[in-house]
């Protein structure tokens, strides 16, 4: 379920907890580990699996039928449970160094969020209301 918008999520959730996180507090190193380790995992994902059964399944199609290469028979073959373990080390790489670190900066964004100032107001005039007057019917 993690693909484009996904990562465009935690990266809009990491942005607003740079703001939100004080200095002190914040890890640059945890936002990085997340990035190369969410980038890695997916990556391993993809090349060593998805796109290999995708590839397989595409060839069954062709030359058996679509119907079968859908079917739980071909999907459950032990062939392709091989390259589905594969996918673990992408998968372990993505969950403990890339959701977790992520996980970390939004428990410090939630306890420990900056404290926010109250801003003076500015000396000149930011915008006019105009209100315009009744007309009676009278």
């Amino acid at each position: 379920m993690m693909g484009v918008y996904g990562m465009l999520a935690v990266g809009l959730a990491l942005f607003c907890l740079r703001y939100m996180i004080p200095e002190k507090l914040w890890s640059d190193n945890a936002a990085k580990i997340s990035f190369w380790s969410l980038n890695l995992g997916l990556t391993w994902m993809v090349f060593a699996t998805l796109f290999p059964l995708g590839v397989i399944q595409l060839y069954h199609s062709v030359n058996v039928s679509y119907y079968d290469a859908r079917s739980l028979k071909f999907i459950t073959d032990p062939n392709n449970s091989i390259l589905e373990w594969l996918r673990l080390p992408g998968d372990a790489l993505f969950i403990i160094f890339g959701t977790l670190p992520v996980l970390y900066l939004c428990v410090i964004g939630v306890f420990r969020m900056k404290k926010q100032t109250l801003r003076e107001q500015p000396d000149g005039v930011l915008f006019t209301e105009i209100h315009e007057a009744q007309k009676s019917n009278k």
